[in-house]
Parts: C-alpha cells; sequence; structure tokens
C-alpha cells in the first residue's frame, strides 16, 4: 500500500500493488509463444517461395503449392494470435499496479497487505477516491424559477446564472460556483427539476455528501421594494398591505409577494418606492381609519413589537387610531 489513509493524492499516483510475479510469468510465456510464432511463419514464407519457383518449373503439382500457400497462411494468423495473447498478458499485469484515477481524497483501504483480491462486480474495493476541486452541488428548483433563471433562452444562461452554496455552520453563502448541467424532464410529482452546479474548493472544505444552503442568483442586480413581514396580511388567500397615505389615512392595497432577501420580503407588485405601510398593530386597524404614524426603521427589527404580545384594552383602545410603519425601502 503506497498511501496514507485520509490523504490527498493527485492522478496517477500509485495506490497499491498486487504481486506481480504470476503475471510477469505470463507476459514471458507469451512473448516466447510470439517469437515461436514469427519463426514459423517465416519458414512458411520461405517454403511458399520455394513452391513458387518450383511450380514455375513444373517440378511441383499445383494441389502442393496451394498446401503450401495455405500454410502460409495459418502461421501468419498464429503470428497474430500470438500477439494478442501477449498483450492480454501485459495487461493483466499492467493492473497489479493500482493508481489514482482522479485526483482528490483517498479513504481507508478496504482490503489490508497480504490478503488476496479478487476481479468482477461483486468484489469489495480496494479503497475509493473522491475529487477535492471542483466538487459538485445538487438541488432542486421550482418550476417558475426554472423558467424565470435557468430555461434556454431564460436570461441567465447554463454558466452565466451564479450560484452561492453555506454550509450548516456559515453565515450567508460565501462559496459561489456556477451551473453545471440541467436535467432534462421536470419531476411532476414535485414540480422540480434537478440541478446541478460546480465549486472551487482548493481548501477542502467542502466535502462529498455534506448538506448545504443553495442560493440561486436571478440575474443582474436590480431595484426591488423590500419590507418587513410584519406588515402583509393575508384575506382569503390574497395578501395585502395597509398604505398610509397622505392623510394619515388606511388604504387597502392587494400585492404580489416575492422571495425573501436578508429578512425582508420582496413586493413585485401593490407598492411604489416611498410609500408608507402599517407594521405594527395591523390587526387593530382597518382600512379608512386615520392614523398618527410613528416612523421606524427598516433596518432595526428590536423597534417592531415582538410577536405574540398582546396589549391590554386601555392600551387596546388607546392605539385604536395609532400604528406604526416604515416608509418603504
Amino acid at each position: 500500500m503506497h498511501f496514507r489513509e485520509g490523504s490527498i493524492v493527485k492522478k496517477g499516483d500509485p495506490l497499491f500493488t498486487i504481486d506481480p510475479r504470476p503475471y510477469a510469468a505470463e507476459v514471458a510465456r507469451a512473448e516466447a509463444a510470439v517469437a515461436a510464432a514469427q519463426v514459423r511463419a517465416a519458414h512458411a514464407q520461405t517454403e511458399k517461395a520455394r513452391a513458387q519457383r518450383l511450380l514455375d518449373d513444373n517440378a511441383i503439382s499445383r494441389r502442393e503449392f496451394d498446401e503450401r500457400i495455405n500454410a502460409a497462411s495459418e502461421t501468419s494468423a498464429d503470428v497474430r494470435g500470438a500477439q494478442a495473447a501477449l498483450e492480454v498478458a501485459k495487461l493483466n499485469l499492467s493492473y497489479t499496479r493500482i493508481v489514482a484515477p482522479v485526483s482528490g481524497k483517498v479513504s481507508r483501504a478496504e482490503i489490508t497487505v497480504g490478503n488476496l483480491v479478487a476481479a468482477g462486480a461483486a468484489s469489495p474495493p480496494l479503497t475509493s477516491v473522491v475529487s477535492v476541486s471542483p466538487v459538485y452541488a445538487s438541488f432542486d428548483v421550482d418550476e417558475q424559477s426554472y423558467l424565470r433563471y435557468t430555461a434556454p433562452g431564460a436570461g441567465g444562461g447554463k454558466n452565466g446564472l451564479p450560484v452561492f452554496l453555506g454550509l450548516a455552520n456559515e453565515d450567508g453563502n460565501p462559496h459561489e460556483g456556477k451551473i453545471h448541467s440541467i436535467d432534462n424532464r421536470l419531476d411532476t410529482r414535485s414540480g422540480t427539476i434537478r440541478v446541478r452546479a460546480v465549486f472551487d474548493n482548493e481548501d477542502g472544505r467542502l466535502l462529498p455528501g455534506l448538506y448545504a444552503k443553495v442560493k440561486l442568483g436571478g440575474g443582474s442586480p436590480h431595484d426591488a421594494v423590500l419590507i418587513n413581514d410584519r406588515a402583509i396580511g393575508t384575506d382569503q388567500g390574497k395578501k395585502f398591505v395597509l398604505v398610509v397615505d397622505q392623510a394619515n389615512k388606511l388604504t387597502y392595497r392587494e400585492v404580489d409577494l416575492g422571495p425573501t432577501y436578508e429578512g425582508l420580503r420582496v413586493i413585485r407588485k401593490g407598492l411604489k418606492p416611498g410609500e408608507s405601510v402599517v407594521v405594527n398593530g395591523l390587526q387593530r386597524v382597518r382600512p379608512g381609519d386615520t392614523v398618527a404614524p410613528k416612523p421606524v426603521s427598516m433596518a432595526f427589527r428590536s423597534e417592531l413589537e415582538p410577536r405574540g404580545t398582546t396589549p391590554d384594552r386601555k392600551q387596546a383602545a388607546s392605539e385604536k387610531s395609532e400604528a406604526d410603519v416604515k416608509p418603504v425601502s
């Protein structure tokens, strides 16, 4: 065994050596068989040339001449057969030197020095080598994201759409890669399609089998309206916000929600930059109410009313006409 278990190996590095002596002897025997076949072939060619001269002088029959031609052809075929057997013997001898097929990290030795090894699919492997850099991450993309970003002609392209990956103990998605391949069909049961991304892994931090968070980039950066989820209400399956107008009156506005970004919700449709929406006390006010807005910063969640708190009746009565609002970012 020529490696240390768990170490990094390069493509072509020797891993194991199987006892080569029986296979080397087989190569020597095959080489001798080739030499003998070549001698017989040379003799048959000489006999064929002699028979040709004798036939020209009518010294031998046509039948004897044909027999010598057949003998020359047969010995030539024997040479090719012996050479093929020699190639097989050399191939078997080369298999006694096991090398790393790819560069990567080698596992433990499943069969130790001194034990017998066998060939075939049912035999145990000697060890395993996994590629360290690059590594692949497989994940599922929903149908809408596929049509919007990864489908042919969607704008992202196969290699133009960035992919970001983060491990379970990492904040955010610090590893950036690109799409390597997309499956050829959509899974009708889940409504998703399998995507494979490739990442550089020079430091070896990413190991095969790890679970990770994957964020699929959506093309070039663009402006978006962002609000806190606390400002969004539900009305029979519809999503809405209460907008504060210039007269501090509340207006019902249906919105189309997008994904979350850094803790805030993207609003695709229904709000414009600069408008203010109710954040705290959404359940205690109604469209048409007049409020005394108290602006709070979108960046500091501590300024928002903690989830699950219920003010007492006196507070509820005094806050009926007042609600905290946020300017839309």
